[in-house]
């Protein structure tokens, strides 16, 4: 039996909300095992690989705060950033819950989208401009 899919602008309440009303998923299970589920669903199949540059968008409170909103909704977040060290960029990474080990300097903005791609992220936010416009799709002003 299909289980519904997320949708990219779907958040976790109204996934939730919709595949709990899903009718194949009411003849199919009692409303716990449907909510866990259509739990197991969202968290396995929504989450992207979303990452931040850090100067001028996640050192930001509207970056900071897009960062917070989209790691609750169960997002695996990045910071990649052109900067030669991740050292100064730890301490706002374990603020949101991002493991050091998803924290990068990568020296240049070349270095920077070298790696977006190379880790296949979903979504990149940065502020510059050329990043975005570089990373077809995949880069989001901020």
């Amino acid at each position: 039996m299909p289980i519904p899919t997320p949708t990219t602008s779907e958040n976790h309440d109204e996934f939730i909300q919709r595949c709990m009303s899903d009718e194949k998923m009411k003849s199919e299970y009692d409303n716990n095992q449907r909510y866990a589920v259509c739990e197991n669903a969202f968290t396995n199949l929504a989450a992207l690989k979303i990452s931040f540059d850090y100067d001028l968008t996640l050192s930001t409170k509207k970056g900071y705060d897009l960062a917070s909103k989209l790691m609750k909704e169960g997002n695996t977040l990045y910071i990649i950033s052109a900067r030669d060290h991740k050292e100064g960029m730890i301490k706002r990474a374990e603020k949101l819950g991002i493991p050091s080990s998803r924290v990068y300097a990568t020296g240049s903005n070349e270095g920077k989208i070298s790696k977006v791609n190379e880790l296949g992220i979903d979504i990149h936010y940065d502020d510059n401009s050329s990043v975005v416009r570089a990373l077809k799709g995949i880069g989001k002003a901020i």
